[in-house]
């Protein structure tokens, strides 16, 4: 009975543990969430939005930038008046208008307005250094002249050196140009020693073909000049020391005065008295003319080979001789542009363009149009490029001079080429043209065709 009871006293112990495990027992409730009060934000107030300064041009502007409102003025200085200014004539004066007016046409200097300033210096030195004076004093950034003169050339190149200006020069004398090197003159074309030996080479060259009727083999050379530097630009030591490697006898210079009444008979005869028999004539306009005319008249003409510098053939000497121009066939002369027959070149077309919607004269039509229009626009091509390296802000004669110098040579619409590369300051080829009978007018008809001159260059000191 005892043991029974035991039993069910287990039994009852472990059903009350295994109650206890299933969770029969009190459960104890978790307590209630505590409730967060909502946060205020306080509102920010965003202040607005500040567009930004405008932007300002750039301080310091090239070509791609424009130049609009902005002028650039082309200095120019000739004797427009006085004795001599009839050598000259007006030509060259419409030619600078008509090719700024047409730069202008086609849009400047990057946007900018070109004007003319011509100022008359009636080719008198003195007058020539006034008034460059007087332009750089107004002008205290002056980059650039044009002159017209064998005198203005010499009288200023020292000024311009000082000042860094440079002078485009159609007085091509070789020590202004050179002595010292890297100086601020470049020429229009070759300077004159670089031309008469390039005639020297020529006639050496050509001695069987172009001597006249009875002529040996000995080639005597007497150069007619004017007096003055320009008369006496030829006959250089370095080009008669050419002339004589090549075994070419030249005679002293013989000059005469710049007058239409000079007397040209004397130093013409001298020349034929010491066996000369080529004529080379430094002079220009009524120069030639008369040279021309008393070699006819002498009847020397068909004796000798006729030459001449770059100036000394042209339209003016033709149009001097009137009636009398047919005199002049046979002339040869050194000739480094191309001319107004040159119809296939681009550059032609646009200076003869101009020229007839002038209405000018056709003894207007020589050579001081037909530069002075193309070298307008190769200022204006060096001026650009100075402009694209340095911006506009910065420019002043040294940065014009480098810009020319980075391009070397400078086409003048096709028409002639500065040339700066080395130290070179003036072009140094040229062709040799010959007055001819074409068609019933006379033409410069090339017989050579561009060739390097040789160096005349004096010594740097």
């Amino acid at each position: 009975m005892r043991k029974k009871s035991y039993v069910l006293l287990s039994l009852f112990v472990l059903a009350s543990l295994v109650l206890t495990a299933c969770g029969g027992g009190a459960t104890t409730e978790a307590p209630a969430p505590t409730k967060v009060p909502p946060t205020e934000v306080p509102l920010t107030e965003v202040p607005p939005t500040e567009a930004p300064p405008p932007t300002e041009g750039p301080t310091v502007r090239y070509c791609e930038d424009g130049l609009e409102g902005e002028t650039f003025t082309f200095y120019s200085q000739a004797g427009l008046t006085g004795p001599l200014s009839t050598i000259l004539g007006t030509a060259f004066v419409n030619a600078l208008n008509d090719s700024i007016r047409d730069l202008n046409e086609a849009g400047g200097i990057c946007g900018a307005e070109v004007v003319l300033k011509l100022t008359d210096t009636q080719y008198d030195a003195e007058q020539e250094i006034a008034t460059y004076q007087q332009t750089k004093g107004e002008d205290p950034n002056l980059m650039s002249i044009v002159t017209y003169g064998s005198g203005a050339t010499i009288a200023l190149a020292p000024l311009l050196r000082e000042d860094h200006v440079v002078n485009f020069a159609a007085g091509l004398n070789a020590e202004a140009f050179y002595v010292p090197r890297d100086g601020w003159t470049v020429g229009v074309a070759p300077i004159y020693s670089d031309q008469f030996a390039g005639f020297v080479q020529f006639l050496s060259e050509n001695w069987a073909d172009v001597k006249p009727e009875g002529a040996g083999d000995e080639i005597v050379v007497g150069v007619i000049g004017w007096e003055g530097p320009f008369g006496a630009g030829a006959t250089t030591a370095e080009s008669l020391a050419y002339a004589e490697s090549v075994g070419v006898q030249v005679l002293d210079l013989e000059t005469y005065a710049i007058s239409a009444e000079a007397d040209v008979v004397t130093p013409l005869q001298s020349l034929a008295l010491q066996g000369a028999n080529v004529i080379y004539i430094q002079s220009l306009g009524f120069g030639p003319a008369q040279v021309i005319g008393v070699l006819r008249v002498l009847e020397m003409w068909d004796k000798v080979v006729v030459g001449g510098c770059n100036w000394a053939m042209n339209t003016d000497v033709l149009m001097i001789l009137g009636e009398s121009a047919p005199a002049a066939i046979g002339m040869y002369g050194v000739f480094p542009y191309n001319w107004w027959n040159d119809t296939e070149i681009p550059g032609v077309q646009q200076a003869l363009s101009a020229f007839e919607a002038g209405g000018y004269p056709d003894s207007d039509k020589g050579v001081s149009y037909l530069t002075s229009y193309g070298g307008t626009f190769a200022w204006a091509t060096i001026l650009k490029h100075a402009i694209d390296m340095v911006g506009f802000e910065n420019l002043d004669g040294d940065a014009f001079f480098d810009a020319f110098k980075e391009l070397g040579t400078v086409s003048a619409l096709g028409i002639f080429e500065y040339d700066v590369r080395d130290g070179t300051r003036a072009p140094r080829s040229s062709q040799i043209r010959q007055v001819q009978l074409v068609d019933g007018a006379l033409e410069f008809v090339i017989v050579q065709d561009f060739f390097e001159l040789p160096d005349t260059r004096p010594p740097a000191e």
